[in-house]
């Protein structure tokens, strides 16, 4: 028997972000990569709602988590838990580390939706982390979800892709970590 990894509606997904790190037996983790960051690391994973990112120096962790809001995540340790819904931003400091996120959910109907997704997957190509999931139908695109990087002489940005093609949903997540 076949187990599908259908996407949740747009409408549950959440961004927590923690200031410890959480258990990767929390989400099916479907691809993952660490990159070194000077001292310094980050361990990016793709799941099957969302993503997980976490960041960590010496001192401190930060994990940020694009998930539904049904995940069993920790409640302890939770400095953002917002709905992904529009444009919104969060930014904080920690001893040595400076959280910044922005985040955009694009609603588009249907054809245009299909141009987006066609772009996206071009796009998905040039990713450091991809991951495809099998629409909700055999006629519906697949799940798409991507992570590009950016590294700084002193951080690291993250440019997350999430697709909804049930919502024709795109949710874009930017995330820099800068160490102070």
């Amino acid at each position: 028997m076949t187990v599908g990894y259908l996407r949740p509606d747009v409408a549950d997904m959440v961004l927590r972000v923690l200031d410890r790190s959480v258990h990767p037996e929390l989400f099916e983790t479907l691809c993952q990569i660490t990159i070194p960051v000077g001292r310094n690391q980050a361990t990016l994973r793709i799941s099957n709602f969302g993503h997980a990112i976490e960041f960590r120096t010496p001192e401190k962790v930060i994990t940020e988590v694009a998930t539904s809001k049904f995940s069993p995540l920790p409640l302890q340790g939770r400095m953002v838990d917002r709905r992904l819904i529009g444009y919104r931003t969060h930014t904080f400091e920690c001893p040595g580390l400076k959280y910044h996120c922005s985040y955009q959910l694009d609603t588009v109907p249907a054809e245009v939706y299909l141009q987006v997704h066609r772009e996206m997957e071009a796009d998905a190509r040039k990713a450091i982390l991809t991951a495809a999931l099998p629409g909700s139908s055999v006629s519906s695109p697949d799940c798409l979800s991507y992570l590009m990087s950016d590294l700084l002489p002193e951080g690291l940005v993250i440019h997350s892709f999430h697709t909804f093609p049930d919502n024709g949903a795109v949710l874009r997540i930017q995330t820099l970590f800068e160490v102070l």
